[in-house]
């Protein structure tokens, strides 16, 4: 292919920086991340903890997961799909189908473009041991930034915590995500407890 196919490809790819996080525009964050802002730590995420959880894991895999999760909203828009611990399903499967047309779309731009899309697909498919620790570290990321936000901005963001809690199952991510809350304001902590159903 040509160089200008790539720049074209990097370009759009580019717009993600662009593309804020719906969830957090709703809740009124002042300056909430960017799509990429999001993909890039939880690439970070993956590139140190692949090799902790699970057995075996592909860590290439596990990281370009990361990395093109969310490029299919350049062309969809940052859809929510979970509410706390309330998933729409047939809202997550319109999201991931205009996704993965998103994605042909985006990626058949370079010559190589259709081991991404594949990728993708496993990793919507959430069958493969690395897709189903990928969306643990797409969750813990949430938690996190969450956590950031309230730390900066003195504001409660319970469901972003009752969102990750509903996929944490692999023991060492539920340690970290379990840090990660305790790190809340007490009054927090109690509010999101009484949510899970936990005592303080």
């Amino acid at each position: 292919m040509r160089a200008a196919d790539y720049l074209d490809f990097l370009k759009t790819v580019g717009k993600s920086k662009r593309l804020l996080r719906s969830g957090f525009v709703r809740e009124q964050v002042v300056n909430p991340e960017s799509v990429a802002e999001h993909s890039f730590r939880t690439g970070v995420i993956a590139m140190v903890f692949s090799d902790k959880v699970g057995n075996n894991l592909n860590k290439d895999k596990l990281i370009k997961m990361a990395l093109i999760h969310d490029i299919g909203e350049i062309i969809t828009g940052d859809v929510v799909v979970q509410r706390g611990e309330i998933i729409d399903l047939a809202l997550r499967d319109s999201k991931e189908e205009q996704e993965r047309i998103g994605i042909k779309e985006i990626f058949d731009q370079i010559q190589e473009g259709e081991i991404y899309a594949e990728i993708f697909e496993e990793m919507i498919a959430r069958k493969s041991p690395e897709a189903k620790i990928f969306w643990q570290f797409d969750k813990l990321e949430l938690a996190l930034t969450a956590l950031e936000y309230e730390e900066e901005q003195n504001k409660q963001l319970d469901e972003f915590f009752l969102d990750a809690n509903t996929h944490m199952k692999e023991p060492l991510l539920k340690v970290i995500l379990s840090q990660i809350i305790k790190s809340r304001k007490k009054e927090y902590r109690a509010s999101l407890a009484k949510k899970l159903g936990e005592k303080v």
